[in-house]
């Protein structure tokens, strides 16, 4: 019984749990309450983030990001939700 329990458990993918990495820009809205910070990434996703996560970043910003994604963003169809693991700007 342990080893099925194991086995099954060691099948279990959890997609939150990957960490990618990717580059982009900043972007900010003066007025979308849910999705007003964002990072446009290059492959065309875009990930909604947290003010606190971007506080130190202006709108236009190049940055590398190092992320796991949450869910989409209900609020913003097109967003996905992420948690950002290292976020550094690109000089």
């Amino acid at each position: 019984m342990l080893a099925v329990s194991l086995a099954i458990l060691s099948c279990n993918s959890d997609d939150q749990d990957i960490i990618k990495t990717d580059n982009g820009k900043i972007w900010r809205s003066g007025g979308l309450y849910y999705c007003a910070e964002q990072i446009h990434l290059d492959n065309g996703d875009t990930l909604i983030v947290n003010i606190k996560d971007v506080i130190n970043y202006i709108g236009g910003d190049r940055v590398t990001i190092k992320y796991k994604e949450l869910d989409r963003n209900k609020n913003c169809s097109y967003g996905i939700n992420c948690q950002i693991v290292e976020l550094k700007k690109i000089e």
